[in-house]
């Protein structure tokens, strides 16, 4: 049985992303990964059993990986418009420093059999019990946690994905965005 190599194990993950971002997710097959990857299509699945498998894997790391980035920029005791602010802010800096990861994700949310398997609730559950916290409080309205997802992330991701409006005054853009938020969550 061959041992894993995780530089090997890493240069797979960044070589689905590159072509899946090229090439779609059915068009990025075994073999294209491993030549991107400089491996033999074998060695994939010493790490893989299936490329759905390996789709799965990765944006489930992926995804879980955007989240704790952001719980890094929030302190328990900040105030809800500072921690509305610290998010917001948080995630559009994730997405403009991992903008191939954020991408891969992104596409891999909308297909329908990964995203089952990897919810946007189940991967930020920190950041809702946080949330959870400061609505027990009363500092934040109360809502579901699909809904607060809604309002926090799907904003952030038109912003970051639509370089258009990346070419005006981004801080400018996520300043009227917390600004929002802020009025729309934020109690008293």
């Amino acid at each position: 049985m061959r041992t894993k190599d995780y530089d090997k194990q890493h240069r797979i993950k960044e070589a689905l992303i590159r072509v899946t971002l090229q090439e779609g997710m059915s068009g990025a097959s075994i073999s294209k990964i491993a030549r991107e990857a400089g491996v033999s299509p074998a060695t994939i699945y010493v790490y893989y059993d299936s490329k759905e498998a390996m789709l799965a894997d990765i944006f489930a790391e992926y995804s879980h990986q955007s989240y704790h980035y952001l719980m890094d920029r929030v302190d328990p005791q900040m105030a809800a418009a500072d921690l509305i602010d610290a998010i917001v802010r948080g995630y559009y800096a994730y997405s403009t420093e991992h903008e191939e990861v954020f991408s891969f994700v992104e596409q891999c949310s909308r297909c329908p059999t990964l995203s089952e398997q990897v919810s946007e609730q189940e991967c930020c559950c920190e950041i809702f019990d946080l949330f959870h916290t400061y609505q027990d409080r009363g500092l934040i309205r109360r809502c579901s946690d699909a809904s607060l997802a809604a309002v926090l992330f799907a904003p952030v991701r038109f912003l970051a994905n639509n370089s258009c409006l990346q070419a005006a005054d981004p801080d400018a853009q996520l300043s009227e965005l917390v600004q929002m938020l802020q009025q729309l969550l934020c109690r008293g």
